[in-house]
Order: structure tokens, then sequence, then C-alpha cells
């Protein structure tokens, strides 16, 4: 339970001078989850100290070897604290699972952060999301992929991350034959194509050409020419030989 006067604004007036870390922990400390898995785990420690003793006198051999002091490591993929490999030790347990290194800090501890007994683990760049297929624009074809950005955020590692996931995503279609990279030197036999039938069409012979292309579907070949003929052409510029 944190003890502060919601009614009173002044009782908040801490918090202007808070960084974005020491808010990360005002949040935290009030979670019920937390601070119900804190107490649980208060509650243990306390017993393991009442049997193998505090620091420095601490038996830690026996220590780590009671099945309360632990964890299975399969529970606990994100923690680099371990014994044994398989085991991983119930004070990092607890912080590996709510995003923090070091002691956890009692809910009702003001400012773990600021006095040092409290820092973040590293988040890293988590991943853009991917706009679903269904919200693109027809005009985008499949072989595109849409991200969302928060402009509110700065920009720098949000472009860093799409990079890398578009570069992911481009290797994973292509190893499963869902995308052919667009050269000059494979779209030619196509382009050849599409200006035969624009010029079939110019000399009022279309029916005359559909019918070497019946297979492929005129409709959709007269469309994409049209296309590349009106302002289409300008894309053709980006693609390499």
């Amino acid at each position: 339970m944190i003890h502060r006067n919601w009614r009173d604004p002044e009782a908040y007036a801490f918090c202007d001078e808070l960084t974005s870390e020491q808010w990360a922990w005002e949040f935290l400390r009030r979670n019920p989850e937390y601070q119900r898995q804190w107490q649980e785990f208060w509650q243990t420690w306390q017993a393991l100290e009442a049997a193998y003793g505090k620091p420095p006198d601490r038996d830690f051999c026996a220590w780590k070897n009671d099945p309360r002091a632990w964890v299975p490591a399969s529970e606990c993929a994100g923690s680099d604290c371990r014994i044994d490999q398989d085991k991983v030790l119930i004070e990092c347990a607890l912080g590996a699972r709510w995003g923090f290194h070091k002691f956890p800090p009692d809910p009702e501890d003001d400012d773990p952060v600021g006095e040092g007994r409290l820092s973040w683990r590293d988040q890293g760049e988590r991943p853009l999301p991917v706009i679903d297929r269904d919200t693109v624009p027809s005009s985008l074809g499949p072989e595109t992929m849409a991200l969302a950005f928060d402009l509110s955020l700065p920009l720098k590692p949000q472009l860093e991350q799409a990079r890398r996931q578009l570069q992911m995503e481009a290797g994973l279609r292509r190893r499963q034959g869902r995308l052919v990279p667009k050269r000059v030197s494979t779209l030619k036999a196509h382009w050849k194509r599409l200006l035969r039938l624009l010029d079939a069409e110019a000399a009022g012979e279309l029916e005359a050409f559909g019918k070497e292309v019946a297979k492929e579907g005129l409709d959709s070949l007269a469309e994409e020419a049209g296309e590349l003929m009106r302002k289409g052409y300008l894309e053709l510029l980006r693609i390499p030989g």
C-alpha cells in the first residue's frame, strides 16, 4: 500500500523532479501483482535467512541448495543470474520478471532508483508494429511491408529497428520463395510484353494480342501496362540493373 494522500496535489510535488526511471518505479510499485509477489518473496527470504544466516555469515552453499531459494531456469528465461546452469535465484527471478536488476525493492521504498538500490534492465529495441495487410492501400503489392512509427519518440532508433526488421523479412520471404528481387534483368521480358500490349492496343489489335496471353489474364496485364504508361514509369527508375 502506498501511503500518500491522493486528495492533496502537493503530496505529489516530488514528481516534478523524477526521471523516466523513477517514474517507472512509481507505477510498478503500485501494481497489485508486484506487491503480492514481493510479499511472497520477502516471506521466503526471511525464512531462508533464519535458516542459513545473513551476509556475510550466510551459508550460501546450503542456501542455494534449498528449493525455496531458486526457480527452474525454464520459468525465467530472461535472467542471467543462474546457479548450476538450470536454476535462477528467487531475487534474480523476481527482478527479471519485472524488468530490473538488483535486490527486489519493497513497494513502500520511495526512491530505490535515485538511491542506487534498483537499476532497470536494458529494454532493447522493440520490434515496430507491422500494419495488417487488410489496412494497407490496395495499390501496394504483396511484396510490401508496412511498419508503424511512433512520432512522439526519437526516430533514429526506430529507423534502425525498421531496417533490421525489413532485412529479416526480405530474407525470410526470399527463402520461402515469396519474394523475387526486382531487377531490370529479370523484368525486361515482362516489360517487353507490356510494351507489345500497349502497341497492339494503339493499333486496334488488342484482341489479337489477347490470344497470346489468355492464360495470364489480359485485363490484369492491360491494367499494369496502363499504370506504367500513365505515371508508374517513374517507379522504374528505382529498380537496379
